[in-house]
């Protein structure tokens, strides 16, 4: 008999199991990554069935509709070989999911695919990240690039330094961490605050001296008047509050900020100037690190980690995650950046 079919798939990606792990995680692992690429390649597919004259079938690509499913349906021969992952890709408290279209948003969202015309998606320009000297993540065209998966990225070796990119600027992440961005934007907002005379039953406020998680950490009413902290009255408006003379005052986040998911940059730097840092467990393996969240990151650093690691638990996973050791440096970083206290276990 010859290797299982995903081992063939883990050679063709350069996947390898790690020691701390059990083979159905290395299998949901191998389909996960598998996904990823195959959405690159149903990007270049082209419709031949053009009704049209004027229309070049050559340059007629198919809908997102069409990448997520057929992705879907490569995934669902997948897992009628290997029924025991099907809960890592659907898991039972989730109803209704579609793990290829999971995938194909994250994509999107870190810029590894762009939109084009008529609800249709395309890859970007080649764009390289180094990681180490003879590792650089792919952000373009893999298609016959030799090179290995990790999480949902691709990596190749033998680039010029010149046409690299350091990784923070490839995928947007702030130079300056959680806290200065709070205290800048405080200052910023500070005359822009205007007086609620009316508050909604749906307000909330964050409560930065909460040791929960930030999901669990929202109180109806201003818990310290005197510091400024973020409000939320629904899942499009966030924004600054604080309470003065028994009036309460806010400033709304503009729409990027929002839409971005950038609100956990501002709840992460309000907990640490609070003196309640969050905090991150990575835990040292012989051949890998697992990183364990206390809450969710924001948008642009959780893109990362999804395109340098794999989530854990499910696809919906976004606090626990394993990667290999040549990460560490950069997840730090990263962590450190958004003032989360790092705790090595090894």
């Amino acid at each position: 008999m010859g290797p299982d079919p995903h081992e063939i798939i883990a050679q063709g990606l350069g996947i390898t199991r790690f020691f701390c792990e059990d083979e159905n995680a290395y299998i949901a692992r191998i389909l996960y990554s598998a996904i990823s690429e195959w959405t690159k390649t149903a990007v270049l597919d082209r419709n031949l069935e053009i009704e049209s004259d004027s229309q070049d079938p050559r340059y007629a690509p198919y809908t997102r509709h069409h990448v997520t499913r057929k992705c879907n349906i490569i995934l669902s021969t997948y897992l009628d070989l290997y029924p025991n992952v099907r809960r890592w890709f659907y898991p039972p408290e989730k109803q209704g999911i579609q793990p290829a279209k999971i995938i194909q948003e994250r994509l999107e969202f870190s810029g590894f695919l762009v939109s084009g015309p008529d609800n249709t998606i395309q890859l970007p320009p080649d764009k390289y990240a180094k990681i180490t000297n003879n590792l650089y993540l792919l952000r373009g065209t893999s298609f016959g690039r030799e090179g290995k998966t990790y999480g949902l990225g691709w990596y190749v070796d033998g680039i010029s330094e010149s046409d690299t990119y350091p990784i923070e600027e490839l995928f947007l992440i702030p130079q300056t961490d959680a806290k200065t961005i709070v205290l800048k934007y405080s200052k910023f907002a500070r005359s822009e605050y205007t007086p609620n005379t009316t508050i909604s039953d749906a307000r909330r406020y964050f409560d930065p001296l909460s040791r929960r998680v930030f999901s669990e950490s929202w109180d109806k009413s201003l818990c310290h008047p005197w510091k400024a902290t973020v409000y939320r009255n629904n899942r499009d408006d966030y924004g600054f509050a604080k309470q003065e003379n028994g009036m309460t005052y806010t400033h709304a986040f503009p729409d990027h900020i929002v839409k971005l998911q950038e609100v956990r940059r501002f709840m992460y730097g309000f907990r640490y100037l609070n003196h309640n840092p969050e905090r991150a467990i990575i835990t040292t393996y012989r051949d890998a690190i697992k990183i364990k969240l206390h809450s969710a990151l924001p948008g642009r650093e959780e893109m990362l980690f999804y395109m340098v690691a794999w989530p854990i638990r499910n696809i919906l996973d976004r606090t626990e995650f394993i990667t290999l050791p040549v990460f560490l440096p950069i997840i730090t970083n990263i962590l450190k950046n958004l003032n989360i206290q790092v705790v090595q276990d090894v």
